[in-house]
């Protein structure tokens, strides 16, 4: 009688544990992300998964690797779509860190200005430059 019992309890609880983990959500493993889509550069090998849109992404749950898996960064609801497009191209139009900076720092005051106009708050901006991210991903040619 006891041997039926403890078997009966592991039995539910290897199913227990099987489904928890067969349900969808968030967890480790390829879901949409960063491979190559319709946001990569001509100029630019996106094979490697730097590209922006549909593709085998790896990290946390759903859409982690996406451009905008985070949600759309610190300026994202002061611009329109095509404004975003336009931003996301043109960041990774570059070949050097120096352009770059020069580009994101005038853009960084853009939408604080629109975001003054607005009257909203403008963030305290990205936790790391993205120039500085694309230069160690070997993106952009080092400043110098």
């Amino acid at each position: 009688m006891r041997s039926t019992s403890l078997t009966i309890t592991a039995v539910a609880a290897a199913l227990a544990a099987t489904l928890a983990f067969a349900a969808p959500g968030g967890g480790y493993g390829p879901g949409p992300g960063s491979g190559q889509g319709a946001g990569c550069p001509q100029a630019q090998d996106c094979a490697g998964g730097q590209g922006y849109g549909p593709g085998a992404g790896y990290g946390p749950g759903m859409g982690y690797g996406r451009g905008m898996g985070r949600g759309a960064g610190a300026h994202g609801s002061l611009m329109t779509d095509e404004e975003r497009a336009e931003h996301r191209q043109k960041m990774h139009s570059f070949t050097t860190v120096g352009e770059c900076k020069a580009y994101f720092d005038e853009h960084r005051e853009q939408m604080a200005a629109r975001a003054k106009d607005r009257g909203v708050e403008p963030g305290p901006g990205p936790r790391v430059n993205p120039c500085d991210r694309m230069e160690r991903r070997g993106l952009l040619k080092p400043a110098g």
